[in-house]
């Protein structure tokens, strides 16, 4: 309880006792002598009271407000109405409330877009309390609603986050630090001292590369589609993740395109199989990079290849018995995913065979996607139009920077989908 509170009830009590003795017909002495020890007694306390309130007062405005700012900010972000957008450009209309305040804090904190508006990265979020007006004839639209369906897409999670590729915003032109020797642990006797080793680092740095998205709606489902938002949200954030994790693991680093694991895995880091997928082949690799990184468990490593190497695994019985390759490779306890976007199926030769790659990688915080800033989305009316059709096109900027690739990381050519 505060000082003030405590003075206070003990006022309270005063107040109450010199009223009892106030109500007699006739105040003896003893209640004269009390009725003025109490009055002297409120009297000192009132002076006290003032005294705790001013401290108390003091006390407070030395406790810092809790700053919400940030938290009220990634609110407004997630509210982000990718629809309302649409509308408003798409309709040469300028933007107003939530969105048309968002989009300009964004631009004046990465700069105005270059080429369109300015939009949080949270609008792209995945979202399961997207409200739906599902009600047909809302507001005076026209009650076609299965017309949603025709814009359903189904795209794959992430594949370069579970092979474990950190994205982050950066600013500038960050630099990127590596040890590449000299850190070691030595053992001495009591009294004695370790001499320090120099270390070797080695530092990159990101350039910035424009990932550019492009999507095409009608304008009969801006104005009619009542699911309108969360499709948006889904097929704007797989148009970006597909094309990102394609770079990641596919990139070329030829004109404007980022260099990926296929292009910065060469030399001792690569290898060509040239022959069936198998448990074997893929635990001799996946040992090599547990003895590599230092690994402790091999749940750390992880192992990432096209689905039709998946399929193959699953098809490849061990003689005698219902246990497949792929069975095996769980159970050694390795860390699997299968997507396009690591590796395409093989061409097929004459045999109807074909080979993709196979990527082995440890852990986490070894792989970075760098993001500058806010994206951008551009409405275009007007290109097709003729179709009635209304171009959005998405700019990201960001790059894939890959560490310990000597270490850490391995690919597997050639990896054939039957013998």
């Amino acid at each position: 309880m505060l000082k003030s509170q405590e003075i206070t009830l003990a006022q309270s009590k005063r107040r109450e006792k010199m009223a009892n003795i106030q109500k007699a017909d006739e105040i003896n002495d003893e209640g004269r002598t009390e009725l003025r020890s109490l009055a002297d007694a409120y009297e000192g306390a009132e002076v006290e009271l003032r005294a705790a309130l001013l401290v108390e007062q003091s006390e407070r405005e030395t406790i810092p407000a809790n700053d919400k700012s940030a938290t009220d900010w990634e609110r407004e972000c997630r509210s982000f109405d990718m629809s309302a957008v649409v509308v408003a450009m798409e309709g040469n209309k300028p933007l107003t409330g939530r969105e048309a305040e968002v989009s300009a804090e964004l631009e004046q904190r990465h700069g105005a877009g270059q080429k369109g508006l300015r939009f949080p990265w949270e609008a792209l979020e995945q979202r399961a309390d997207a409200v739906t007006d599902a009600s047909a004839g809302t507001s005076g639209e026209l009650a076609s609603r299965p017309t949603m369906n025709a814009l359903e897409r189904f795209f794959e999670t992430s594949a370069a986050g579970r092979f474990g590729v950190n994205v982050m915003q950066v600013t500038g032109s960050p630099s990127f630090p590596e040890i590449t020797s000299g850190t070691g642990l030595s053992w001495v006797n009591e009294g004695d001292g370790a001499d320090a080793g120099s270390i070797t680092t080695t530092a990159r740095s990101p350039a910035m590369h424009t990932a550019t998205g492009r999507y095409l709606l009608t304008r009969q489902a801006i104005r009619q589609n009542s699911a309108l938002q969360s499709i948006l949200r889904r097929d704007l954030a797989e148009v970006l993740r597909e094309g990102i994790d394609r770079a990641i693991f596919q990139g070329s680093g030829v004109g404007a395109e980022p260099a990926g694991f296929d292009t910065v895995l060469s030399g001792g880091r690569t290898d060509a199989l040239d022959d069936v997928a198998s448990f074997s082949e893929f635990l001799l690799q996946a040992t090599m990079i547990q003895e590599t990184a230092k690994l402790s468990d091999p749940s750390q490593v992880r192992i990432a290849g096209a689905p039709i190497v998946h399929q193959t695994l699953a098809d490849t019985l061990i003689p005698g018995t219902a246990v497949s390759e792929l069975d095996r490779l769980k159970a050694a306890g390795f860390s699997t995913l299968w997507s396009s976007q690591v590796s395409p199926r093989g061409d097929r030769d004459a045999t109807d065979k074909g080979g993709s790659t196979v990527y082995f990688g440890a852990g986490s915080n070894n792989a970075y996607v760098p993001t500058w800033g806010s994206p951008e989305l551009i409405v275009d009316p007007y290109s097709e139009s003729k179709t009635g059709k209304v171009a959005l096109t998405m700019f990201a900027f960001l790059d894939v920077l890959i560490q310990r690739t000597a270490t850490h990381y391995f690919k597997l050519t050639g990896v054939q989908d039957r013998a």
